[in-house]
């Protein structure tokens, strides 16, 4: 994926690979939760790193990652919402950085949850 190379254009300085590291276990936890299927990778590698720089205490705008990814600003915000709605996305920062998550229960598909 694109992770790495997001994350040295977010300015991130010696936390670039302690965000990366988490973004990219937020990448896996997508894929298991069906975000990822059928999406560009580069609207999940935005979505990733937005939460995982705000774990990690930058506050960085949907309008910086939205330029640095070349993403449309909705594709963002649909796929925020998608990992919203899943148990990974009810976590906080703390237990984001702390807990393991593969241990977290899988969501299904978003279309599938969307069309209950």
């Amino acid at each position: 994926l694109y992770i790495h190379r997001f994350a040295s254009r977010l300015e991130l300085g010696d936390k670039m690979h302690t965000v990366s590291i988490l973004a990219l276990r937020l990448v896996q936890r997508m894929k298991r939760d069906w975000i990822q299927t059928g999406r560009r990778p580069s609207g999940i590698c935005g979505a990733a790193l937005l939460v995982a720089s705000r774990v990690h205490g930058f506050r960085r705008t949907q309008r910086e990652l939205v330029h640095i990814v070349r993403i449309c600003d909705v594709t963002l915000r649909k796929r925020l919402c998608e990992f919203e709605e899943t148990a990974c996305g009810a976590l906080t920062a703390q237990e984001l950085g702390s807990i393991n998550l593969d241990q977290l229960v899988e969501a299904d598909p978003p279309p599938f949850t969307r069309n209950r």
